[in-house]
């Protein structure tokens, strides 16, 4: 591939994922987590799905920093989504999972979640939407592998 085709493809790649992430975060924040924040509402999704966890799970997940991490599950915390729990054995490892109320916030948002994405999806043919997800799931394992 030459420079300039390769210039050309990665000006489209930005373009129409940043148009993506755009208008599917504005329908989450319209229609999914008006209560929370983007990162909010995934970091909560992530605990809702592999609880119990710890902070460093979460950092590692997306790729951020502890202290980050810390603050955002301070705020969750506070507004009674999560609890702490201490480890038993090692008092500095702290297990997050989630309130009974942060339980019913994510099964209301997962459903609402469903529904915007699933229009969207229902869009594309069975074939099409197996194959532009296998393509995701190859670039997340590219870039996993290439230590990104």
């Amino acid at each position: 591939m030459e420079h300039q085709e390769l210039k050309i493809l990665i000006d489209r790649y930005t373009s129409a994922t940043n148009e993506v992430n755009r208008r599917i975060t504005q329908r989450m924040n319209e229609q999914v987590h008006q209560q929370l924040t983007t990162d909010q509402f995934s970091t909560l999704h992530y605990m809702y799905k592999h609880q119990p966890c710890t902070s460093s799970d979460i950092s590692h997940e997306f790729s951020i920093g502890k202290s980050a991490v810390t603050a955002q599950i301070n705020r969750l915390f506070e507004r009674g989504f999560i609890r702490r729990n201490r480890d038993n054995e090692d008092r500095r490892i702290v297990y997050l999972s989630l309130t009974n109320e942060g339980k019913e916030l994510m099964e209301h948002a997962i459903s609402k979640l469903y529904d915007v994405l699933g229009d969207i999806l229902t869009q594309f043919d069975q074939e099409e939407v197996e194959s532009f997800i296998q393509k995701l799931e190859k670039l997340v394992q590219i870039l996993k592998d290439n230590g990104n």
